[in-house]
């Protein structure tokens, strides 16, 4: 049975979500145009589930997502937010870049 949630991360499989299909549109066509772009708006409005939900679409349109809050690493090291980040890319991707130049690959989309 779903409830409302008030704190943490919304699961709409377990909590009311109001499903905003023509934004997730309007994302997927953004990130297949290869644009970047934000949401802003106050808290508690569901830029989080937004964004959990167009990954879970991206992902079935074949794309591999990985999520990563940059806000959980202001108070870390470099060394520290790198590793995280290589972390989850090994688990979200399964690439791992253990041992390998980034400076010196022929992928543009990697640049340090």
């Amino acid at each position: 049975m779903r409830y409302f949630n008030t704190s943490g991360p919304n699961m709409p499989r377990q909590h009311y979500t109001l499903q905003r299909s023509q934004l997730i549109k309007r994302g997927l066509q953004l990130v297949e145009r290869e644009r970047y772009f934000t949401i802003w708006a106050p808290r508690q409005t569901g830029k989080s589930t937004y964004f959990q939900l167009l990954s879970e679409r991206l992902k079935e349109e074949g794309y591999l997502v990985t999520h990563v809050n940059f806000e959980n690493y202001k108070e870390a090291t470099m060394k520290a937010f790198l590793n995280e980040f290589h972390f989850k890319i090994i688990e979200g991707w399964g690439i791992d870049f253990t041992g390998k130049d980034l400076q010196e690959t022929n992928t543009p989309y990697i640049q340090i």
